[in-house]
């Protein structure tokens, strides 16, 4: 999973910025934009911080939003 594009999704779902983001995650925005950049993954203490900020757990940063089709 690419965790700065899960990020993205999840300020899109909320119709956050990532400035709102930062602000209330304590995470500065241009750690997101830098891993983004270079290409990389954000750490797990990262990925903490961002969830508190949005509201979430890892548990539901991880989970895949796809419903299954029977």
């Amino acid at each position: 999973m690419d965790t700065v594009s899960r990020v993205y999704a999840l300020l899109n779902e909320r119709n956050m910025s990532l400035y709102q983001l930062a602000r209330l995650s304590g995470v500065s925005h241009s750690t997101i934009k830098t891993t983004e950049k270079r290409g990389g993954q954000l750490t797990v203490e990262t990925i903490e911080r961002l969830c508190d900020g949005l509201g979430i757990t890892l548990c539901d940063f991880f989970r895949e939003n796809k419903e299954k089709k029977v």
